[in-house]
């Protein structure tokens, strides 16, 4: 699925294979055969219907928009494509892009989205993109206020939807599919859709796509989620990534779930900054296990914590490491058994992500989202458990907070107490240029002796030979490349030379030695030089240059 701005809202087009996509804008073609016309309403109807199960407003059909899909599903048809865009001159081309197609069609409307796909047949075109989750966000979302929908089978297999929306709608705050108490949902999914919401290289079949979505363009940020079997099995799960919008979130079950069976459903989130937790069931079979649709909590596992103290961490500069020790409360039922599966407890970096590492901050941790296990190998009920860890200073100067919770893999994740640990980095590099070598003439192709220029620290950062971010290095001038040929083992095509000194403080001076070689063609040269920490700033633009004079 991809999404293109209109205005100040989004036009959606998604793709699947073999083929799911959406798009905006029309002229409608004089021949529309009436199979279709009545596809149209069949097909508006089964729409309906999915969002009737899932709490979502019913849609009315705006002739306009429904003229606006039937042409580009021609269209599609006719060239035996599936995509949003239209290129003049081919068979029932009605405008380049959808929302061109809608507006030809006679509707000004700010906000459009579009879906479309060639699985055979319309109502399971319907079903297709309903499956898929990031189809189904427009179809399912609760702002949507008027849809239109083509099909056509003039060479091959096209069906296309149209939807309009109103960011103003409220008249329910959320909707989530599957829904509170539904039941038969399929047990899985393919997987197949563009862009995947799965991770690279996982392909389907998965289990069935669970998403909530916000009314009125409410930002929500996932905290952490999960899907829990009746016995109290946390099921593996995959977050889908974010893709067009903030008002949703998806999460994907790794495997196909168990037939006739009821899960509970659970969403750590952020709303518009707001804590929220939202939980419900649903079922794969004919029935709600419990009775009613009351979501029913889940078998406690005996698994949970309290945070009980932390490190301080101090302002560091770029690339500089801190080694941190947290401290939770045993408070559950359970030991913890470090060592063991399914006892072992780890500090993970809360919702999964590896954004993180990177940033270059892992530095040493058991995986790119896992930053410490216990330190102590059984602690029990009551007792306490320390986590220690070491993390790197991100480059950018700020304040970086890394987000924690405790985690049994495979099992579940424990409390969510919005601990984290902040890194905040400072930026203070500065330089003074000192003296220099005199300027070298040459001979063509001559190599020149040792040249050095030499730059005094006045910032408060020490310059640390071998660290990347902490490195003092000699650079040609907003890193061009012209000069590379003049290089005599240079570190690079732009970067002259690393500081000759293991640690220059505050104060010292950082000497940087080099040679060049004579260029063919007798002329003077002038090479820019300015110190520079690679990764993190450039140090002070003074003009310094290095002037090489050939002679014949």
């Amino acid at each position: 699925m991809h999404r293109h701005r209109v205005g100040v809202r989004i036009v959606r087009v998604l793709a699947l294979l073999p083929f799911l996509s959406l798009g905006v804008f029309f002229v409608a073609p004089t021949n529309v055969a009436n199979a279709d016309v009545v596809s149209a309403a069949a097909m508006l109807q089964r729409h309906n219907e999915l969002r009737f199960a899932v709490g979502a407003p019913t849609l009315t059909a705006d002739p306009r928009i429904v003229t606006a899909a039937q042409n580009h599903a021609n269209y599609n048809s006719a060239n035996r494509i599936v995509g949003h865009f239209e290129t003049a001159g081919l068979p029932y081309y009605t405008g380049y892009a959808p929302r061109d197609r809608v507006l030809a069609a006679g509707l000004n409307a700010t906000f459009v989205s579009e879906v479309a796909t060639s699985f055979g047949g319309a109502l399971n075109g319907v079903q297709q993109l309903w499956d898929a989750p990031y189809h189904r966000l427009g179809l399912m979302h609760p702002s949507a206020s008027s849809a239109g929908w083509g099909h056509a089978d003039l060479v091959g297999s096209a069906t296309v939807a149209d939807i309009t929306y109103d960011f103003g709608i409220r008249s329910v705050n959320y909707v989530r599919s599957p829904a509170n108490g539904q039941t038969n949902i399929p047990t899985s999914w393919s997987g197949n859709e563009s862009p995947s919401p799965l991770p690279s290289g996982v392909s389907g079949p998965v289990g069935y796509p669970i998403m909530l979505v916000y009314s009125g363009g409410q930002n929500v940020d996932m905290r952490a989620a999960e899907i829990v079997a009746p016995d109290g099995s946390r099921v593996p799960i995959y977050y889908a990534p974010q893709q067009f919008e903030r008002d949703y979130y998806v999460i994907i079950p790794q495997r196909p779930l168990a037939t006739n069976t009821t899960y509970h459903v659970r969403f750590d989130i952020n709303v518009g900054s707001v804590m929220v937790t939202n939980e419900w069931n649903f079922s794969t079979g004919s029935t709600i296990s419990g009775g009613g649709t009351t979501a029913i909590a889940p078998t406690d596992n005996g698994l949970h914590s309290a945070w009980v103290s932390q490190t301080p961490t101090g302002a560091m500069q770029a690339a500089a490491t801190t080694t941190v020790t947290l401290s939770f409360r045993n408070t559950g039922t359970k030991t913890w058994t470090k060592g063991v599966a399914g006892s072992q407890v780890t500090l993970a970096i809360n919702g999964d992500s590896a954004a993180y590492s990177n940033m270059g901050m892992n530095v040493g941790w058991p995986s790119a989202n896992r930053v410490a296990v216990q330190n102590e190998a059984v602690i029990g009920p009551g007792g306490t458990a320390t986590f220690t860890f070491t993390t790197r200073a991100p480059f950018a100067a700020g304040t970086v907070s890394l987000p924690l919770r405790l985690v049994v893999d495979g099992v579940a994740w424990l409390e969510d107490q919005g601990v984290f640990v902040p890194i905040t980095t400072i930026v203070d590099y500065h330089s003074r240029w000192a003296s220099q070598s005199a300027y070298p003439t040459l001979r063509a192709g001559q190599v020149s002796g040792s040249l050095t220029i030499a730059f005094r620290n006045t910032g408060s950062q020490s310059w640390t030979k071998g660290i990347l971010g902490q490195e003092a290095r000699l650079a040609v001038n907003r890193d061009v490349t012209t000069w590379a040929g003049l290089g005599v083992n240079w570190m690079s095509a732009n970067r002259v030379a690393a500081q000759t000194e293991s640690s220059v403080g505050a104060g010292g001076t950082a000497t940087f030695t080099f040679q060049v070689i004579a260029p063919s063609t007798p002329g003077t040269y002038a090479i820019n030089l300015r110190p520079v920490i690679d990764g993190v700033t450039w140090m002070e633009d003074e003009g310094v240059f290095l002037y090489v004079t050939v002679i014949p």
